[in-house]
Formats: structure tokens, sequence, C-alpha cells
């Protein structure tokens, strides 16, 4: 899949999202090398979002198949 990115400010909201405590080395790499590479099958991270005093990483999917593979793959992390 492909990583999408614009520039500071610009977090897309994607669909399929998942609060994780820290996005790991493991997960970004699961990311970047799950075969899709079809248009509407990006991802994104949104970095340290802070709600109700609690910080945490945002993974979030335009494929409902990658989002739902990711779930199984990590599910010990999602928050």
């Amino acid at each position: 899949m492909k990583y999408f990115h614009r520039g500071p400010g610009a977090d897309p909201y994607f669909k399929h999202r998942f609060h994780v405590r820290v996005v790991t080395e493991d997960m970004f790499e699961w990311c970047n090398s799950y075969p899709l590479d079809g248009p509407f099958e990006r991802w994104h991270v949104e970095w340290h979002v802070t709600r109700k005093n609690r910080t945490y990483d945002v993974v979030q999917f335009e494929s409902e198949k990658a989002a739902y593979m990711f779930s199984i793959a990590f599910s010990e992390y999602i928050i």
C-alpha cells in the first residue's frame, strides 16, 4: 500500500481507523508491505493525537480488507 502524505496539518480522514498507544516499526513495515497498490488503497498515521488527557497514534486505511487484516495482526495494540 502507499502511505498518504501531503504535508503538515493535512491529515486525511479515512473510514477505517484504529487507535494504538504507539505505532511500532513492525506496524509501519506491515502497512508499507501489504500487497495492495490500487486506487483508494492508501494508509496514513496521525501521530501523537491528544484527546481527554490521552495521547495515542491513529492508523487509518482506505481499504476495508487491509483494515481487517491489520486488526487481526495487531489486535493486542489497539485501544
